[in-house]
């Protein structure tokens, strides 16, 4: 199969080739976005992905907290920390910057996903270093770069580059390009009172209103958004999930242990299958929500990404062999929630449009507080729920609602 970026060439080609060197995005997500989008856009869309949004939402764990409490106690440690207008249950918090970080002679280069969290202020530990460049030493000021020489960081090796096993922590971040508060540290976090997620996560959930008693499946949901599903039925409904591996399931349990949902958990019915093997009841759900792995082209920040077309289709088509297993499995009249991070429609309008040809499933219309609709052209791109990043302060996120007649 020809890439996207096989199909043209000469001048189009040479500038797609500039803007991966510019923005170490792939020609081919490039040229995806710049389809859908227009190339002007679709860097103004990368520009604002390779960036955190100016505010980080957090949501509050309403069956543990107040939110007016929880941000009297952050503003009194010193938090900027603010109600959301839309969202009672919602917080933001500001991510400052950006600032110009301290330039030395020696340097750790970062692997890219790493960076991500070291550009914001964490700390670096062994798993996420690439290479500590020769004459690092214990107690040295160091760079943190990432593998294309972009300085995020400054901070303190605490490990020499003779080390042959690296363990725990590699450099204590000083400097970074933007901060923000070390959430770990602050009680309303640490008792689980509080906990990070995207406003577009918090709007299609809410669109989807689950309610007390209704049958729920889950299928690789996010920890986040699994909790704020106990929440919105107030930790009665009857719910199922559904992870690819044991590790999926045992971060999904610890986060819920963390924010301290021990007593939902027990309730909860957990199943660890690879997708190909599984196996649903006819008609045993009332809703079933859906977060498929995909590109992530919406996660925000993401200095890197290099996907070919390939994989972008390969993950469209596995998504769409998932749903043939789960819509048998939602009651008449039943509700399926679709959501992904991702900019591509081939991950978002074009999987509903697949929905409503192949199932009949109808697309339900929003009336959304938080973002705006998806691309119109595309059958039922009109009633998505779309967040763009160079327009909303927040992640590039789909997701539609649909019914089973």
């Amino acid at each position: 199969m020809m890439s996207a970026t096989e199909l043209i060439g000469g001048p189009i080609n040479k500038e797609l080739v500039n803007l991966r060197r510019k923005y170490h995005y792939s020609e081919d997500v490039i040229h995806r976005l710049a389809i859908y989008y227009g190339i002007f856009r679709a860097i103004r869309i990368i520009e604002a992905l390779r960036k955190p949004p100016r505010n980080l939402a957090v949501r509050v764990n309403t069956l543990r907290a107040d939110p007016d409490r929880v941000v009297d106690e952050l503003r009194a440690t010193g938090v900027n920390i603010y109600p959301s207008r839309i969202f009672r249950e919602v917080l933001f918090i500001r991510v400052d910057g950006p600032f110009e970080v301290k330039k030395v002679n020696k340097k750790v280069i970062v692997k890219d996903r790493s960076a991500e969290g070291v550009l914001l202020g964490a700390n670096l530990y062994a798993p996420g270093v690439l290479q500590i460049e020769e004459g690092v030493e214990i107690n040295d000021e160091v760079n943190i770069v990432t593998r294309f020489g972009e300085v995020i960081a400054y901070g303190i090796s605490k490990v020499s580059y003779l080390e042959k096993n690296l363990k725990g922590l590699v450099v204590e971040v000083k400097e970074s390009i933007y901060r923000i508060p070390n959430l770990k540290t602050l009680r309303p976090f640490m008792a689980g009172e509080a906990y990070l997620a995207s406003m577009a996560a918090t709007q299609a959930l809410r669109w989807l209103n689950p309610q007390p008693g209704e049958n729920i499946l889950c299928i690789s949901p996010s920890a986040e958004d699994l909790a704020y599903l106990i929440q919105l039925t107030r930790g009665e409904g009857f719910i199922s999930v559904v992870s690819k591996t044991e590790l999926e399931d045992l971060r999904i349990r610890e986060s819920l242990r963390k924010m301290k949902l021990e007593q939902y958990e027990k309730r909860i019915k957990w199943h660890v299958i690879d997708y190909k093997y599984l196996k649903l009841e006819s008609e045993a759900f009332d809703v079933v929500i859906l977060s498929p792995r995909s590109s992530k082209i919406g996660l925000r920040p993401r200095i890197t990404a290099f996907l070919k077309e390939e994989d972008i289709i390969k993950l469209s088509r596995l998504t769409k062999l998932l749903l043939d297993k789960v819509v048998p499995a939602v009651k008449k009249g039943g509700r399926i929630l679709y959501m992904v991070p991702s900019l591509d429609p081939a991950e978002g309008e074009f999987i509903t449009k697949y929905l409503m040809n192949t199932w009949k499933l109808e697309p339900l219309k929003g009336s959304f507080r938080w973002g705006s609709v998806g691309i119109k052209e595309i059958p039922g791109g009109d009633r998505a729920l779309r967040t763009y990043p160079d327009i909303h302060d927040d992640i590039g996120f789909y997701a539609s609602l649909l019914q089973k007649p």
